[in-house]
């Protein structure tokens, strides 16, 4: 291509304001003119644009359905359920409160025993508290005997039902400081201790 002086000083006043006489020969006019394009910045590729994920809609989110019990509790049922495991294991941790709570459960599905948690709990000569001078038997006499034990419990119990109430293998257990007669018969087994209990399966009634 032929450069003229002319062409060359606009093109170089174009690309980067270089300086050039019209005097000047051609040859040093075409160098500076290579020189300024070579070192004029490239353009940055345009980026294209990220599409943003369309958020999922609230109403698509399943939450997992509540566990039911198969047992229909009365009235009767849960205070029962509530004295029970406030007078057995009232000082117990959690987890030794729901062992007691899973026991009655346990007796209530039982052949060896009634259908029903109040008949379960009250059946005669099971658990000593039913029968035993100064034991709350009410639950307005266990809320004023001792008030924070009273409103756990019942707490524990009412998280428990809402659990599915679900039952144990073990259905006999005593306290640690004891050992009564039946805990040495062939027909119960021992399965774990929790806390001040020791707990035990039966092989037939």
């Amino acid at each position: 291509m032929h450069w003229n002086a002319k062409s060359v000083i606009l093109i170089c006043s174009v690309l980067a304001g270089c300086a050039v006489s019209e005097n000047a020969p051609s040859s040093r006019i075409a160098s500076s003119v290579a020189s300024v394009a070579a070192s004029a910045p490239t353009p940055a590729p345009t980026a294209t644009p990220t599409a943003t994920p369309t958020p999922t809609p609230a109403s698509a989110v399943v939450e997992p359905e509540p566990i039911e019990s198969e047992y229909s509790f009365s009235k009767k049922d849960i205070n029962a359920l509530i004295l029970n495991a406030y007078n057995e294991a009232r000082g117990e941790s959690t987890a030794g409160v729901r062992a007691i709570l899973r026991v009655t459960m346990a007796r209530v599905e039982s052949a060896c025993y009634p259908d029903t948690v109040h008949e379960v709990v009250y059946q005669p000569a099971q658990f000593s508290w039913t029968h035993q001078r100064g034991a709350p038997r009410t639950l307005a006499a266990a809320r004023a005997e001792e008030p924070a034990s009273f409103s756990r419990v019942k707490e524990i119990v009412e998280d428990f039902i809402e659990d599915g109430a679900p039952a144990s293998e073990a259905t006999l257990y005593h306290a640690r400081s004891v050992r009564p007669k039946w805990s040495r018969s062939r027909a119960v087994e021992r399965s774990s201790v929790l806390g001040s209990h020791i707990f035990y399966e039966q092989n037939r009634c």
